[in-house]
Parts: C-alpha cells; sequence; structure tokens
C-alpha cells in the first residue's frame, strides 16, 4: 500500500486486514507530500498538479503483486507509474472517498464484474478501431479529433490482470487524441471534477487549436476563474488538450456531487462520480504520459448532453449511451 500522511488510517487499516485474509505479505510505503502537489521543486503547491514518487517506494511497489493507492493525489500522470506497470504490478487507485461511493460504484460479484468489465472493453475496442472522435452538444460544443488507437484506455474499476492500472469503480473509455480542433462549451450544470469539485454556473468557451485552448470565453466568474488559473502557471502545456471520453458507471449519480462532501484535497478525487457516471463526456487539460508531457496543472471536465461520434456513428446520444452499438 501506497500511502501519504492524510491517507485515512482505517482505509490502511482495511487493506491490512483483507490482505492478511487472503494470506497474502502486506506492507506500507509512506510519501511526505499530500494533495495535488506539483512537478518541480519550484512551486510547492499546486491545483491539479502531479504527485511524484521517490525511488524507494517505486523500487517496492515494483517487487509486490498489487498496489493499493491510498495517496489523495495519486500517481496518475507520472512516469513512475509506467515504471511500475511495466514491472508486472497491478495498481488500484482507491483515494480517499467516502465508503458509500467505493460501496456502490464497484462491482461485488463475478458476474456483474465481468459484465461490467466486457462492456468496457467493448466500448474501448471501438474507440481503438475509430480514426475520428467527434464531439457536439446543443450549448455549442464541436470539436474533432484523430484517435490515438494505442492510448485508448478501458478503465472498468478493478485491476485482474498483470500491469494494470484502474480506479475503484471508475467505468469510463478514453483515449489522448491529437490534431483536436474546434470549440468546447462547458455549459451550466457542467462538472469541474479537478480542481475546483464544483459545478459550474456560467457558460465557458474553450476555443481550441492543433491541440491547445487558446481562448478562454465567458460573461460569468467561472471563464475569469479558468482562465486566471491556468495563466497563473505561466507554462503553455497547462492548455494542452489531455484525454477524452465518456463514462459507463449505471451506478454514478450525476446529483450526488452536490449532496456530499466536494473538498478535493481531503477526499481525494478517485472514484468521484464526475468521472464516471453513464453517458457523460469527460475530458482534460495538461499531462499526456504518451507523449512524456507532465504539465503541473490537470482539468477534468465532465459534461452532460453531449453526443459522442465515433467516425460519424453515435456511441453517446445527447448525454445518454447508445445501448446497441455493441
Amino acid at each position: 500500500m501506497v500511502t501519504d500522511v492524510k491517507s485515512p488510517r482505517e482505509y490502511v487499516g482495511a487493506g491490512f486486514a483483507a490482505a492478511q485474509d487472503l494470506g497474502a505479505d502486506v506492507f506500507e510505503v509512506q510519501v511526505p507530500e499530500y494533495g495535488r502537489n506539483s512537478v518541480g521543486p519550484e512551486i510547492s503547491t499546486g491545483q491539479g498538479g502531479t504527485l511524484r514518487l521517490p525511488e524507494g517506494p517505486v523500487e517496492a511497489c515494483k517487487n509486490a503483486d498489487m498496489v493499493f493507492d491510498f495517496t489523495l493525489e495519486g500517481f496518475i500522470h507520472v512516469p513512475e507509474r509506467t515504471e511500475i506497470r511495466d514491472s508486472g504490478t497491478r495498481i488500484l487507485r482507491v483515494g480517499a472517498r467516502e465508503p458509500f461511493y467505493l460501496r456502490r460504484l464497484m462491482p461485488w460479484t463475478e458476474d456483474e464484474a465481468q459484465a461490467v468489465k466486457e462492456k468496457v472493453q467493448k466500448h474501448s475496442q471501438l474507440l481503438a478501431e475509430t480514426d475520428e472522435m467527434r464531439i457536439t452538444s446543443d450549448h455549442g460544443t464541436d470539436v474533432t479529433m484523430q484517435v490515438e488507437s494505442d492510448t485508448a484506455f478501458d478503465s472498468y474499476g478493478f485491476v485482474d490482470t498483470p500491469g494494470k492500472w484502474d480506479v475503484w469503480g471508475q467505468n469510463m473509455v478514453s483515449n489522448y487524441p491529437t490534431n483536436v480542433e474546434g470549440t468546447i462549451v462547458i455549459a451550466p450544470g457542467d462538472y469541474n471534477v479537478v480542481p475546483f469539485a464544483d459545478y459550474v454556473n456560467s457558460a465557458i468557451e474553450c476555443v481550441i487549436e492543433d491541440n491547445y485552448i487558446v481562448e478562454i470565453n465567458g460573461e460569468g466568474g467561472d471563464a475569469e476563474l479558468m482562465r486566471g488559473h491556468m495563466e497563473s502557471y505561466d507554462d503553455r502545456d497547462v492548455f494542452a488538450t489531455s484525454h477524452f471520453g465518456w463514462g459507463l458507471n449505471p451506478h454514478g449519480k450525476f446529483y450526488d456531487m452536490a449532496l456530499h462532501d466536494r473538498k478535493p484535497d481531503e477526499t481525494g478525487v478517485s472514484a468521484s462520480e464526475g468521472r464516471v457516471w453513464s453517458g457523460n463526456m469527460l475530458w482534460s487539460t495538461g499531462p499526456n504520459t504518451h507523449i512524456d508531457r507532465y504539465a503541473p496543472c490537470h482539468y477534468d471536465i465532465a459534461q452532460k448532453g453531449c453526443t459522442v461520434y465515433l467516425d460519424g456513428t453515435p456511441v453517446v446520444e445527447d448525454g445518454t449511451v447508445v445501448e446497441d452499438i455493441v
């Protein structure tokens, strides 16, 4: 288990108990940082930054069969994760969400787990076989991109094969596309998963050219907040587009984020329903490990009511997954 100084001790204790019940040897490695820390030493903290792992914890992880990632940030957009996976170690990102989140989003029977895995993998295969993805919405989103098949990612929420990385209960597919061009309108009611963990109140128009956001427009405070926050890093890569995909978890509830604690630096952001609810369009900015880009700022934006086309065929239509597509 990899933890930081604010990882919930009750989860760590449960992890030890579960491993011992299975007859496994178990140990904990704790890193000193917590929350969303930045890539470089010149900035001590940064919302949506990247946690880095020292050499010692990396070597310990490489010698384990499975790692539970209980850090609040998670080693997600970092080179160390690839190094650990290449050793055959499985990594399950748990974070610190409340027990009822974790319990509800994860499949608990073998049949349900197999069905979840097969559905997510079928959608991932569709994505990998696609040349162009287009996303539209009634609010003005119209963006196209070239799918990079080798970056198509199936996240079914558990780790059952060597080298698999996943996030507890996630259920989504994504890829890191190229040639991203067009406009994305983040509409009122859409959800800023990272870094603000809050619903958007006023429309934000993001104009994208050649994989980078070149304009952030909007009359409300949300556009000003996003633009000012990203500009504060003085780093062009902060404005780069990162992964695009859609959610597939039928147990995810969009409105639950309004009912429960949303403080991301205290509860972690993974297993958040903003990432996983069925039919969302999730896109992001900043880091892209496939091209060795480790930007210090990362946005995840989950949007309602979008239509996602793969080579002209909708797989998500007005925010609803097209069930007979696979």
